[in-house]
């Protein structure tokens, strides 16, 4: 995944390799993808048959994707795609040619994936309408200046920089010079440390130094954030001399009267351990710490979330909501001193990787996310913005504001580089006059047109017992800061929304005539579920709506839900006709939902011996896991378990006489989520 933040947020083995490399598959299990990488290649040159050079050309590229070197990945995957059988690989690939500027090609690979993979058009059309944008941002004129800084830059990853004392930047650095003696297996790279350059003459640097050993270890350390004056510091930490103990934390360190830094705490904001956390950032009034971290109540890979000061300490962590959060990363947050936050994110809409956004907190709500477009912004990844506190002087009064962010982009001294960039006043446009007879006619014709609305009900079922989902259902409620994405279909279209429902459960969307729309609905702790509607109806009114309701599952993890209508022969497993309908929805939610991972358990009645029946249950859970795999379900997501006559239902136990229909009870398909 992403470099940067590899080294500071999603480490799971963070400090050394930890393992014994024996092959290029257990070493990418390990998150060791630059050591994977070098093992595939050389079995990639070994091998002849050209099928499976496609496949370890695959793997090849998959590490580099997750090292974040995406040229290296497109170019592997290029070699994979004359001889793969895999639909997914060109999905891939249109991802990395949008990585590397490359919208024109990737918008004809994702055209080309939506006719080959129909089921997948949803996914492929968010990405061609993303590589329109970034093709009309890249030709729109700019009032932004921007200057990679050299002198701090290094061949390796500088990131997350900070204004420190109103004399220079802080940042994290992966430099050649930083402690440890072990490349890190992930990056290839060292482990990274915390830096100081201060600031000279003509917008110059001096050369970056350790910014303190007491702070600076062995393991990965970034992201650092401080009080107003500058006596505390917050900073990421990955990984510690125990093997068991490896995710990333936030700690706080002070600084005593002769500007020595203190031995560094943990923060404590999340009741696991097993939560990565990390990039704090605290407000300009001190008093509210903001991080990202992939905590259990979270809408997907990773959000963001605040913590408010206390007396006890900070207060237990509070998710920022579904207006920031999406279902993908969201991290690097920053607030400036008008209040406004600027947060990265891959998950709204974007140039390629990670993305630089900014949002106002109106009303206890965030609103106007806004991308901010390019030249901040580009195909790489952009993240971890801040501004300089800045008053122009009079021979730069053209420059309103100046600040720094870091960039995977091309032209770079390394990987992540850091660069700085000064925002004058809007560039001004050529006055050009138009006729206003003929613009006045166009308006009313415009306002004549027949208008179309979208009015979607996200709802929840209430249970007759709350805690079984197996009970009756006795109705639904209004869901509300539930996300709904609203993606018109034709490859034409430009519609791309996304909303998010109010206290009633809804939200309201202006949509065009004639077109195909996917709804999806997602809530943390809920299945996402999608719904597919046409807009090609005859309006009869100036106005019409086209209403929709969609009814959203509240996960219960570790707890079987019943599969209704999966029925076997007598003494067999095979999986009937009569009941594939029922898994072909098991799929679509298993689509619906990539990071759920589930148990499918088969039960028996009590009739036949317990052996026996262990036997055929475990026989029919494995003809079940068998079709989702063969319905393109990855295989690490399922997990077959028979229970024989274990938990029976009823008294229906070994020479208790029952009916048919009670021994039917006992005979039965679930499934249960172990993890999402």
């Amino acid at each position: 995944f992403l470099l940067s933040i590899i080294c500071s947020l999603l480490v799971c083995f963070s400090c050394s390799s930890l393992f014994e490399v024996v092959s290029p598959d257990i070493a990418f299990e390990n998150k060791e993808y630059s050591t994977a990488a070098e093992l595939y290649a050389v079995e990639y040159e070994k091998e002849e048959d050209d099928l499976l050079k496609a496949v370890i050309a695959e793997k090849i590229g998959d590490c580099y994707v997750a090292s974040n070197k995406t040229i290296q990945a497109k170019n592997w995957y290029e070699k994979a795609i004359p001889f793969s059988i895999n639909p997914e690989l060109s999905f891939k690939y249109g991802l990395m040619l949008k990585r590397n500027e490359a919208y024109e090609q990737a918008i004809k690979v994702f055209k080309e994936y939506s006719i080959g993979n129909p089921i997948e058009r949803a996914k492929a059309k968010q990405q061609i309408n993303s590589c329109r944008l970034a093709l009309d941002w890249v030709k729109e004129n700019s009032n932004i200046k921007l200057e990679n800084l050299q002198q701090i830059n290094s061949d390796a990853s500088d990131y997350a920089p900070f204004w420190y004392e109103n004399k220079g930047l802080i940042f994290t650095s992966a430099r050649s010079d930083a402690k440890g003696e072990n490349l890190y297996g992930w990056t290839g790279e060292k482990h990274s440390d915390i830096y100081y350059a201060e600031k000279q003459a003509n917008n110059r640097f001096a050369l970056p130094t350790s910014f303190s050993d007491i702070i600076n270890t062995e393991f990965n350390e970034g992201t650092i954030t401080f009080n107003p004056d500058f006596t505390t510091a917050y900073f990421t930490k990955c990984g510690s001399t125990e093997l068991i103990d490896n995710y990333c934390k936030i700690f706080v360190t002070n600084k005593d009267e002769s500007n020595n830094w203190s031995e560094p705490e943990r923060v404590y904001l999340f009741d696991s351990d097993s939560i990565n956390v990390g990039q704090p950032f605290l407000s300009p009034d001190a008093q509210y710490l903001y991080y990202s971290a992939d905590a259990p109540d979270s809408f997907g890979d990773k959000d963001l979330y605040i913590s408010k000061k206390t007396i006890e300490g900070w207060s237990p962590a509070r998710n920022l909501g579904p207006e920031i959060n999406t279902s993908q990363y969201e991290g690097f947050p920053f607030i400036h001193t008008d209040g406004k936050l600027y947060f990265s994110s891959d998950g709204h809409l974007g140039m390629g990787g990670l993305d630089i956004f900014s949002a106002e907190l109106i009303n206890d709500t965030w609103k106007n996310i806004e991308n901010l477009k390019h030249p901040i912004n580009s195909s790489a990844d952009d993240f971890s913005l801040i501004l300089e506190p800045f008053v122009a002087p009079e021979e730069l009064e053209t420059i309103i504001s100046k600040g720094y962010f870091s960039s995977t982009r091309k032209g770079g001294k390394g990987n992540d580089d850091i660069y700085q960039f000064n925002i004058g006043y809007p560039v001004e446009e050529e006055v050009v006059e138009v006729d206003s007879t003929e613009l006045k006619k166009e308006l009313e014709k415009e306002n004549q047109k027949d208008q179309y609305f979208l009015e979607i009900t996200v709802l929840e079922n209430q249970y007759e017992f709350a805690d079984n989902p197996n009970s009756k259902v006795t109705g639904q409620i209004p869901l509300k800061n539930s996300i709904v994405d609203v993606l018109g279909l034709d490859l034409e279209s430009t519609l791309s929304e996304r909303l998010v429902t109010n206290s009633n459960g809804q939200s309201v969307l202006k949509i065009e005539p004639k077109n195909e729309y996917k709804i999806s609905a997602s809530n943390s702790g809920y299945f996402k579920k999608s719904k597919i509607i046409n807009s090609n109806i005859e309006a009869k009114e100036d106005s019409t709506i086209i209403q929709v309701s969609i009814i959203l599952d509240k996960i219960f993890k570790q707890q079987e839900i019943v599969i209704d209508n999966i029925y076997y022969d007598l003494d067999k497993s095979d999986i009937r006709e009569d009941a594939k309908p029922t898994l072909d929805k098991l799929v679509i939610l298993l689509q619906e939902n990539p990071n759920i991972k589930i148990e499918l358990g088969a039960h028996t009645d009590s009739r036949g011996s317990p052996r026996y029946n262990q036997n055929l249950s475990q026989s029919r859970s494995e003809s079940v896991v068998n079709y989702l795999i063969s319905k393109k379900i990855q295989p690490e997501r399922l997990i077959a378990k028979g229970y024989g006559e274990t938990k029976l239902l009823n008294q229906c136990s070994d020479n208790v006489d029952c009916t048919e229909e009670e021994h039917q009870i006992n005979r039965r398909t679930t499934f249960k989520v172990v993890s999402n």
